[in-house]
């Protein structure tokens, strides 16, 4: 008698616990509104990059008055082109051998840049490589 008085408390225990009860639907009176996150274009992005930038000549680079890592602008011709890194050739004196090289980088529509094309690089300063030239790393080449 006891075993059979301790199923059923057991039992009863088992089905007081259960989650079988329907749950009520809370609903919020409250309107809801879906908050998309807002993306900017391309285009703005290219624009507060471009708005950022400081115009430098080649001398600054030489001189390493440019600080490392910071949004410069440089104007020049496409002197030579090896695997994604441009030779540009300060527009200021075409004819000395002032050249940085350019990383490419680029963000947004992809044009081809061939050599002799006037461009303006927009990037960050990457410092200079192991043979003491300086680095752009170009977000932005715009072929004049």
């Amino acid at each position: 008698m006891k075993k059979l008085f301790m199923l059923m408390i057991i039992a009863a225990f088992l089905v007081a616990c259960s989650n079988d009860e329907p749950k009520e639907a809370v609903e919020s009176t409250e309107p809801t509104e879906e908050t998309a996150p807002t993306e900017q274009t391309s285009d703005g992005v290219e624009e507060g990059l471009k708005e950022d930038t400081v115009e430098r000549e080649y001398a600054a680079f030489a001189n390493d008055e440019v600080p490392v890592n910071s949004k410069v602008k440089f104007l020049g011709k496409v002197a030579a082109i090896d695997q994604g890194v441009y030779a540009v050739q300060s527009a200021a004196d075409e004819s000395s051998d002032e050249i940085i090289y350019v990383k490419d980088i680029r963000l947004g529509e992809r044009t081809d840049i061939l050599e002799g094309f006037d461009v303006s690089v927009y990037g960050t300063y990457d410092g200079k490589d192991d043979k003491g030239v300086p680095v752009i790393k170009g977000i932005f080449i715009d072929a004049d």
